[in-house]
């Protein structure tokens, strides 16, 4: 699976590559992912998607890490609209006390309107007497085809994760604490569009760090 910041052919191109012929051939498309008509030529009118995704991350000790990146961005393609989005978050800590350092990791993501959504997640985490941490990492992709539903209902794709976890970084956290977090969210429209960010990040000296971040996207 494509990641969060791929090229859009990339990923465009491995949608494209999950969906059955009759799909293919009703929309104008092929497996290599070009779209042959225009907006709008169809007849059929857009349909729209909303995608939100974030996380949070804590740590509690005397020297704590908190660090998130979230990235939502849509896109509407005239007979289909396409939402790429993911969520990276971690937590550290370390406390001269044992059993005095505590660390979480989450990320989520809720989608509305697409037919088919694609979901890779996985997460990772460890403590010691000393220290602690933990990480969370999610990206997907949400397609919607305009005139087309698949009959059961969206279909979700939740990708093996068999043998592989997001680990958290290795590094100990520096003296103090520290909390950051980065969003960003995109959305590009036939008709209208809609994208929000929010953020938080907080520290309190020798006791803990938090970020949490939230990005959200509606195309239409």
């Amino acid at each position: 699976m494509p990641s969060s910041n791929a090229n859009p052919a990339a990923e465009v191109n491995f949608i494209f590559r999950q969906l059955p012929d009759d799909v293919l051939d009703a929309i104008g498309a092929h497996r290599g992912g070009a779209y042959h008509q225009d907006a709008g030529a169809s007849g059929v009118p857009p349909e729209g998607v909303i995608a939100v995704v974030g996380g949070d991350a804590v740590a509690a000790g005397q020297d704590t890490v908190t660090i998130g990146l979230v990235q939502n961005d849509g896109k509407d393609h005239g007979g289909y609209s396409i939402i790429v989005g993911g969520a990276t978050f971690e937590a550290s800590a370390q406390a001269p006390e044992a059993g005095g350092a505590d660390a979480a990791a989450n990320t989520f993501m809720t989608v509305s309107g697409a037919d088919i959504i694609i979901k890779d997640e996985s997460s990772d985490g460890s403590r010691g007497a000393n220290d602690a941490s933990a990480s969370s990492e999610l990206s997907y992709i949400a397609l919607n085809i305009n005139g087309w539903s698949p009959a059961g209902g969206p279909v979700v794709i939740e990708l093996d994760q068999s043998g592989h976890q997001v680990r958290p970084d290795e590094h100990q956290p520096p003296d103090g604490n520290y909390a950051a977090v980065i969003v960003t969210a995109e959305a590009h429209g036939a008709d209208s569009s809609l994208s929000a960010a929010q953020t938080t990040a907080l520290t309190v000296e020798n006791q803990f760090s938090f970020v949490t971040g939230i990005a959200g996207v509606a195309v239409i």
